[in-house]
C-alpha cells in the first residue's frame, strides 16, 4: 500500500488537530498503514487539500469534494475513538485498491 496523505483540521493548527494526528498515526503504524499526518488550521486547508487521501476534522459537518472526511471528536473526547479508527482504516485501505 502507497504512502496515505491525512490532514487533521482544527482551528489553529496546533492543539487539537496535533493530539489527533498523534493519535491516528500510531494507530496506523500499528495497523501497519503507512501515513503522513498533517495537522492544519481550517485557513491552509484550500492549499492543502490536493494531497490528501483522507481529513480528520475537528469541526463536524465540513463538506469536501473528492476527499473523504471523518469526525475527529472522538479522538478528544475518547468516546467512540475505536470506531472512527475502523472507519479511518477501511477508507484508507479501500483507497489502496
Amino acid at each position: 500500500m502507497a504512502k496515505k496523505r491525512i490532514i487533521t483540521l482544527c482551528g489553529s493548527g496546533i492543539a487539537s488537530s496535533t493530539i489527533v494526528a498523534q493519535k491516528v498515526k500510531k494507530a496506523c503504524e500499528e495497523k501497519g498503514i503507512d501515513v503522513e499526518v498533517k495537522p492544519i488550521a481550517f485557513r491552509e486547508l484550500q492549499g492543502e487539500i490536493v494531497h490528501a487521501d483522507l481529513i480528520i476534522s475537528i469541526t463536524p459537518g465540513l463538506k469536501v469534494n473528492n476527499v473523504p472526511v471523518v469526525n475527529g471528536v472522538p479522538f478528544l473526547t475518547g468516546v467512540g475513538e475505536k470506531n472512527v479508527l475502523d472507519e479511518i482504516f477501511k477508507i484508507l485501505e479501500e483507497g489502496s485498491k
